[in-house]
């Protein structure tokens, strides 16, 4: 469980280090697509961990119910 959260807490920040790239206004568009869709991509990634976790936590705690 312990490199789940780690891989998680690596594509995170990740992600927010692919945001602040996409943001820079000097940026060129050859690149922009390519890394656009990247984030999405790993968009996608957290969000199927994040639900995959509550999903898990859930039945958890319907066996403590």
């Amino acid at each position: 469980m312990e490199e789940k959260e780690l891989k998680y807490e690596e594509v995170f920040g990740e992600l927010e280090k692919l945001v602040e790239k996409i943001e820079d206004p000097a940026r060129d568009l050859a690149s922009l697509r390519a890394d656009i869709e990247k984030a999405l991509g790993m968009i996608k990634w957290c969000r199927d961990y994040v639900r995959g976790n509550a999903g898990e936590i859930d039945k958890l705690m319907k066996r403590w119910q």
